[in-house]
């Protein structure tokens, strides 16, 4: 090994960042060294959070797990993430890196050999440079629903197993902190680590089965500093503020003070039902969303009668998002669509039914506070959500209080509920559960 690639070596080692750097990341700092040596270099469990944005899976996931095969050549590592497509995506970018010759030059320094994919499947990845002979090779990729009973690894990264889809759903939750016990427990070897990695998302959530067995290093975007203040800004008026809190101030909000948590989810929408309507809430300008709500009454076979609801958010001019509008009715198979005549005198309803589709507009007289927590809440706990909804809409409502913003999702949902359903307050008797 010649000096040059002795030195070179060593800095790897030292500051992994810098093998960033030679494969064009050149964003990374020495805080993802940081990152990088505290997650690979033990064999005891670690966990990291760190701000969304803050190149987690490119610093921790790409670069380390490379580095961690330079110095470590036969190690089995899974890549581990809410579903196997994207932890299949962090397999294939690890394989199109290996392949670069400045990284292929630092293998062959190290053990004489250029290293060559002797399999190279979607998200299975063995090196000429591995001598041991096991089922498992350098690198595989596992969704957490995938079948991982009597696998065994050196190493395994969870990244990002704790999403979106914990924050809104109790199931959810309990289904993925049962995945981490297992995952936790069976198929490491004994005496090698696990490495967890993401953002919280709901105080309930499995980070708190991973708090139990090893500490989590907190890394906030106040105290990383390459982020700037006008864009963070950005990044805050475009969320919601517990989500802002969660994901990129690590901290999570007490739910008690939230009217609205833990919407069911149905398996999809049924299309057979008919009585759909929806209330579009129009913007215009300024940082407010469009948002869609379309329910439909529906009695499930259980004898439940429940609302099948549906909802989604566009950012900007209402202008913009017509057609897509239009598009969403005829496919729900909307009756009507209510629309508030305040803002735009009846613009909107008259695009909508110059598109074919009937508008009914009604004028906005009740606060909207008192419209949320009385229209929305009564009807909460009758509403089964299709899993299409999309997730600025679904944080929206979750995070509403008094006074908070965006809140056009809440505010269409609401007024859908007291324009379409006003037989819900009284026949009240007849939506028991």
């Amino acid at each position: 090994m010649t000096d040059e690639y002795e030195r070179a070596i060593r800095t790897v080692y030292r500051e992994p960042h810098k093998l960033g750097w030679l494969i064009g990341k050149d964003k990374l700092t020495p805080l993802h060294s940081e990152w990088i040596r505290y997650c690979w270099d033990s064999d005891e469990p670690r966990a990291l959070q760190a701000f969304r944005g803050g190149y987690k899976t490119t610093a921790i996931g790409v670069v380390g797990a490379i580095r961690r095969m330079l110095f470590h050549p036969d190690d089995r590592i899974a890549i581990i993430r809410k579903n196997y497509q994207d932890a299949a995506d962090v397999a294939r970018t690890i394989a199109d890196v290996m392949d670069r010759e400045e990284v292929a030059a630092l293998f062959h320094a190290a053990y004489g050999i250029t290293p060559k994919a002797k399999t190279r499947r979607e998200g299975d990845l063995v090196y000429s440079f591995k001598t041991t002979n096991t089922p498992e090779g350098n690198i595989t990729a596992l969704g957490i629903e995938s079948g991982i009973t009597g696998a065994h690894f050196d190493k395994i990264l969870c990244d990002d197993i704790i999403t979106l889809k914990d924050r809104v759903s109790r199931a959810e939750r309990e289904r993925t902190a049962e995945i981490v016990r297992e995952l936790a427990a069976n198929i490491i070897e004994p005496g090698k680590g696990s490495v967890w990695i993401g953002t919280p998302w709901h105080r309930d959530d499995a980070w708190r089965v991973i708090n139990r067995f090893c500490a989590i290093a907190k890394y906030p975007v106040s105290a990383c500093g390459f982020i700037g203040e006008e864009e963070l800004e950005r990044k805050r008026l475009a969320t919601t503020p517990y989500l802002f809190a969660a994901n990129y101030e690590l901290e999570l909000g007490k739910d008690e003070s939230l009217l609205f948590t833990d919407p069911p989810y149905s398996a999809g929408w049924d299309f057979s039902v008919s009585g759909a309507f929806a209330c579009l809430d129009a913007a215009f300008d300024g940082t407010d969303y469009c948002a869609l709500t379309i329910a439909a009454p529906v009695r499930k076979e259980d004898g439940r009668s429940v609302y099948q609801t549906v909802g989604f958010t566009y950012a900007g001019n209402v202008k913009t998002w017509i057609p897509e509008i239009v598009r969403l009715c005829r496919k729900y198979k909307v009756r009507a669509v209510y629309t508030e005549s305040n803002a735009d005198h009846g613009y909107t309803a008259d695009k909508l039914a110059g598109l074919g589709i009937r508008a009914k507009t009604y004028f906005e007289r009740q606060n909207k506070y008192i419209k949320i927590t009385t229209n929305l809440f009564e009807v909460w706990r009758y509403l089964e959500w299709a899993p299409e909804t999309d997730a600025e809409y679904m944080n929206q409502i979750l995070d509403y209080r008094r006074g908070s913003s965006p809140d056009d999702a809440p505010d269409s949902a609401a007024s859908l509920f007291r324009e379409a359903f006003p037989q819900h307050k009284i026949n009240r008797h007849k939506w028991e559960l």
